[in-house]
């Protein structure tokens, strides 16, 4: 990976922001991809990056973990995301949201409103101007009820 003045940085020594937003890259990568091209696609862009190994597997273990929690994740949010399709939200923003939910619900290193915190970074940059405030609604209501359901 290469910083503003052009240095290769060492990414194995990447900080939590940044490796959570490569999981966002592999996630939202992997939606153009069928199955049986999409570890390929994801290896390929890693090598790209010039990641090490260390840094590769943890970035596919958290990406693999998301995958392995899809169907819980997805009918999690087509609950709190009313009046949306998921297969008709921006791939950007259902990735984001895929990764928040499933820091927030399945990764217990992570407390809940840094990840919720994160995700709306994450659109920020990747998303539309709306996609934020939208995020942080639905990750809002996601929050609420793990605290009203004891989850």
């Amino acid at each position: 990976m290469v910083n503003e003045d052009n240095r290769i940085v060492e990414t194995d020594k990447m900080n939590q922001s940044g490796k959570r937003e490569q999981v966002f890259i592999s996630l939202f990568l992997s939606g153009f991809y069928e199955e049986p091209d999409r570890e390929e696609a994801l290896m390929n862009y890693y090598e790209m990056q010039d990641f090490g190994e260390q840094l590769k597997e943890q970035l596919y273990e958290r990406y693999r973990g998301v995958k392995e929690h899809l169907g819980s994740i997805d009918t999690i949010l087509q609950k709190y995301a009313i009046g949306w399709d998921l297969n008709r939200m921006g791939k950007a923003e259902i990735s984001i949201l895929r990764l928040a939910v499933y820091e927030i619900l399945f990764d217990e290193s992570i407390p809940e409103k840094v990840a919720a915190n994160e995700a709306v970074e994450l659109a920020k940059k990747y998303g539309t101007k709306e996609s934020y405030s939208f995020i942080n609604g639905i990750l809002g209501k996601v929050i609420a009820s793990t605290h009203e359901s004891g989850l």
